[in-house]
């Protein structure tokens, strides 16, 4: 099996057959459609269960307890057949002919290597700037600091390389930032400037509602922050990271993460912005 398309679903049963759809589509005996049901409380699993019938696609489905879509993710990627990854949120769909695509650019990848792709909304608009004239980058935070190529993209990684860089799991947390892991996925990138998905953005989605998961999810983003400190490649960046993390560092109390990086004395001095940060989001935030 070449590639695993993973759909993590959590009472989408309204909008799934919308994936189904695009998948039946174009679907061929190199990829499996992996669904992970996070928890869901409608009838999503009945739909799945029709899909199975009616469809010669090779769709496996699970259903777990809820715990997030990070969750659903490393269960994922534990059973994943396919030798590369990519998660196709339940609310979206792929574009005509983005397998064909894939499949084909997974086959100029070395087995160390993913690739990053466009997406857009439904009135077509790309979610990202452009790709820069290079075929491939170092890794996926060199495309947003050294290109200034910024917005969401399509990610397919090697599925043995995900099998070590899972999602940290906070008791009491149902949301990580993928960016946790992503910023530890340092891997070649190539650039496939076509888009594979269509988003749509739900009302009730993660992206709608950030304060919100901020405030309950205060271990995730203290995490988040820590691993950023030495990435910042300008000081200013790395004063607002470090006051970020040392706030988040108070919200999260015993799930903190502990800093090890090479900028331990500058955090050391920045203890005072920290508690600036911590009142800020306290104050105006609302936490």
């Amino acid at each position: 099996m070449l590639l695993t398309i993973f759909t993590p679903a959590y009472n989408r049963a309204d909008k799934i057959r919308r994936v189904f759809s695009s998948l039946e589509e174009q679907m061929n005996s190199e990829c499996e459609w992996l669904i992970i049901d996070d928890g869901s409380k409608d009838n999503t699993n009945e739909v799945v269960s029709k899909f199975i019938e009616e469809s010669s696609m090779n769709i496996r489905y699970y259903k777990k307890e809820n715990g997030g879509k990070h969750t659903a993710h490393n269960m994922a990627v534990d059973l994943a057949k396919g030798k590369y990854f990519m998660c196709l949120d339940s609310d979206d769909y792929l574009e005509n002919n983005s397998i064909e695509a894939l499949i084909y650019k997974i086959k100029q990848c070395g087995s160390q290597e993913g690739i990053i792709a466009y997406k857009c909304d439904q009135n077509r608009t790309l979610l990202s700037k452009k790709f820069p004239q290079e075929m491939s980058v170092s890794n996926i935070y060199a495309l947003n600091q050294e290109y200034n190529c910024m917005g969401e993209f399509v990610f397919v990684f090697p599925t043995e390389l995900l099998k070590k860089n899972k999602f940290p799991v906070f008791a009491g947390e149902r949301f990580l930032t993928e960016s946790v892991l992503y910023d530890k996925m340092n891997c070649r990138m190539h650039l496939l400037e076509k888009v594979i998905e269509v988003c749509e953005y739900q009302t009730d989605g993660l992206s709608n509602n950030l304060n919100e998961i901020m405030k309950k999810n205060p271990a995730g983003y203290c995490m988040y922050f820590m691993q950023r400190i030495d990435m910042q490649t300008t000081f200013r960046n790395r004063i607002i990271t470090i006051g970020k993390y040392l706030c988040f560092c108070i919200f999260a109390g015993e799930k903190r993460s502990v800093y090890n990086g090479k900028y331990k004395r500058l955090l050391r001095l920045s203890y005072p912005l920290g508690i600036v940060m911590w009142l800020y989001y306290k104050g105006i935030r609302r936490f």
